[in-house]
């Protein structure tokens, strides 16, 4: 059978940790370990929906840790008391605020135009 916690050097494996928010906050150990980032968040969604639907804080907080090569980095987070757009100005980040609808103001109408051939 293969070992699941072995993987090709310099390839990295994204571990989906539950964590317990506070001062310190406390490691609740690996939930799911796979080598591809999107399978992580797919599984921290779908663990988080399952567990805390309601999001009452039944799962407190969750993170995808990227490790490849004896280093680790935080790449993902979710935590069930924070909201990271209330914190970031999405406007600076991204030079409009992507939480609204937009649409083009009447001034800005395109014009069919006939184009001579």
């Amino acid at each position: 059978m293969a070992d699941l916690h072995r993987h090709a050097a310099g390839q990295p494996i994204y571990e989906v940790r539950e964590l317990l928010e506070g001062e310190p906050a406390v490691d609740l150990g690996v939930r799911y370990e796979c080598s591809d980032f999107l399978h992580a968040v797919d599984f921290a969604v779908e663990y988080r929906d399952a567990n805390d639907p309601s999001r009452s804080g039944a799962v407190s907080a969750l993170e995808i840790v990227k490790v490849c090569d004896g280093r680790s980095e935080q790449v993902w987070e979710y935590s069930s008391t924070r909201s990271r757009a209330a914190e970031t100005d999405l406007v600076g980040l991204w030079g409009f605020d992507v939480t609204r609808t937009w649409s083009l103001p009447p001034s800005a109408a395109l014009t069919k135009k006939s184009v001579p051939v």
